[in-house]
């Protein structure tokens, strides 16, 4: 049996139903790399247990289902290398996987704040139930990411074009109450009878028959899978090309240090012809002293040893 850190797996939280919870509450059940190893582990492990016939995905708490990928480790790590991101995409690419091709129903247990990639791992979802108290919003832009993680792609599904770019691109919280009318959770309960209505609706799909629902599963994963294996590429190759440009750079460490994010300034720098992934400039310029390579073209000093570049 794998031995789990940052989850707690429970394969006996109802009749032939696993609950995965994420559990890191002090960080809002953000997860780290680990994390989505974990994660993986446990819905393979319920994927090849005839006895688990669904799967409940939640957060630890009542504060948060899942705030997203862990900020700290996204600065500390990805943005000093962001080359390594298309590794750490390609596991989190694997873990959404997991989710819609585990062959069982899968439900999100909503109990607190969704953001980021929680958001995307209820549109993963077959099905979902919120908290009251429950929030929905895609930090993305606020950070100098983007929700192309599965949001850009299932969210539209649910919800249509418009209201996507609406929580996308104004980067809005939506109430758990919204979030039912909008069809993104299929219904909304007090914190304390959360776990009641999910084992209720199980308790239905027990009267139904597995190998329908199995392939009712699939069906719905055309849709999903169909624009997600034509754009999932793509998203790890902006990540891992951007991460360590000025805006994610600026975002992340903001929201790090708690401070005011400063995009307005960037901004204005952009207009002033300033490109935010080579602030000052190519690498094409060489250290006629130390022969260094791939200093900026605009800089007016050599990076490794101080000598004025002429």
């Amino acid at each position: 049996m794998h031995s789990f850190k940052d989850v707690v797996y429970d394969k006996e939280w109802h009749e032939h139903t696993a609950l995965i919870m994420i559990n890191r509450p002090h960080e809002h059940n953000s997860y780290l790399l680990g994390t989505l190893r974990e994660l993986i582990a446990a819905f393979d492990d319920a994927m090849w247990d005839d006895n688990i016939q669904f799967i409940v995905l939640t957060g630890s708490g009542d504060k948060a289902f899942c705030t997203g990928g862990n900020v700290g480790e996204y600065a500390e790590i990805y943005a000093r290398k962001p080359s390594d991101w298309w590794k750490w995409g390609e596991i989190y690419g694997r873990f959404l996987d997991t989710i819609l091709h585990c062959g069982k129903p899968v439900i999100a247990r909503v109990n607190g704040i969704v953001a980021g990639g929680g958001f995307e791992f209820v549109a993963a979802s077959d099905l979902a139930v919120a908290a009251e108290h429950a929030r929905f919003l895609s930090p993305g832009p606020r950070v100098g990411m983007t929700s192309i993680g599965g949001l850009s792609q299932w969210l539209p599904l649910h919800i249509g074009l418009k209201r996507t770019a609406e929580i996308v691109m104004l980067s809005n919280e939506i109430t758990a109450r919204q979030a039912l009318e909008w069809g993104i959770v299929n219904d909304v309960a007090p914190y304390s009878e959360l776990d009641e209505r999910i084992k209720k609706m199980i308790d239905r799909m027990l009267d139904l028959s597995p190998t329908s629902l199995h392939y009712f599963k699939v069906h719905l994963n055309w849709w999903r899978d169909l624009i997600w294996r034509l754009t999932w590429e793509h998203a790890k190759e902006f990540f891992s090309l951007n991460i360590g440009a000025i805006e994610p750079s600026e975002g992340l460490n903001a929201f790090k240090d708690k401070r005011q994010r400063r995009y307005r300034e960037i901004r204005g720098d952009i207009a002033r012809g300033t490109d935010p992934r080579y602030p000052y400039g190519p690498y094409l310029r060489s250290c006629g002293a130390c022969g260094a390579k791939y200093l900026p073209l605009n800089a007016a000093y050599c990076l490794r040893c101080g000598a004025k570049l002429g």
